[in-house]
C-alpha cells in the first residue's frame, strides 16, 4: 500500500510487509480514530507522534513528512478495505491486538471516549476478526 517507502528491486519477493509499513498502517488508522470526534487534541497528537518517531527512524524520513503522508492517506481514503485487507494478510494475532490497543490509547488520550471513536474501533476490530470480548479487554486495559 505504501509503495513510496519501498526501495527494493522488482525481482525481490517479500512474504510479509516490512514492519514500518505495518506501523504506518496503524498510524493512519489511529489518526482516523483521533479525528473521529471532529478534533485531534494535543494529547492524541502527542501519542500519535510517538509512533511516527519510530516510523521516521526506520525509513529515514522527517516526522512532519510522515505526518503529512498520514494526513493525505486519511483524507483520500474512502474506505478501510485496503487497510483491513493489509492487516488481515500481514498482521499476526498479537499485532492485531496491539493495533486495537493502540487505537484505544489514542481514543482515551484526550480523557474522554467519543461514541464515534468507539464505534470505529469496534467496527475495525470486527473487520480484522478480533472477538468482541478481546476488544472489551483491550478497551479496559487502555482505560486504566
Amino acid at each position: 500500500m505504501f509503495n513510496f517507502f519501498k526501495k527494493r528491486s522488482q525481482k525481490e519477493i517479500v512474504e510479509k510487509k516490512p514492519s514500518f509499513e505495518i506501523e504506518l498502517t496503524a498510524a493512519v488508522l489511529a489518526y482516523e480514530i483521533a479525528r473521529a470526534d471532529g478534533d485531534i487534541g494535543n494529547s492524541e497528537l502527542k501519542l500519535l507522534m510517538e509512533e511516527i518517531k519510530i516510523i521516521s527512524k526506520k525509513v529515514g524520513k522527517d516526522e512532519k513528512e510522515i505526518l503529512r503522508i498520514i494526513e493525505i492517506y486519511s483524507k483520500d481514503s474512502v474506505s478501510f478495505y485496503e487497510f483491513v485487507e493489509d492487516i488481515n494478510k500481514n498482521y499476526s494475532k498479537e499485532e492485531k491486538y496491539s493495533l486495537i490497543k493502540f487505537m484505544w490509547d489514542i481514543a482515551f488520550a484526550d480523557g474522554k471516549l467519543d461514541v464515534n471513536e468507539e464505534r470505529l474501533i469496534r467496527r475495525l476490530a470486527d473487520m480484522i476478526k478480533i472477538k468482541d470480548i478481546e476488544v472489551l479487554k483491550l478497551k479496559d486495559s487502555a482505560k486504566k
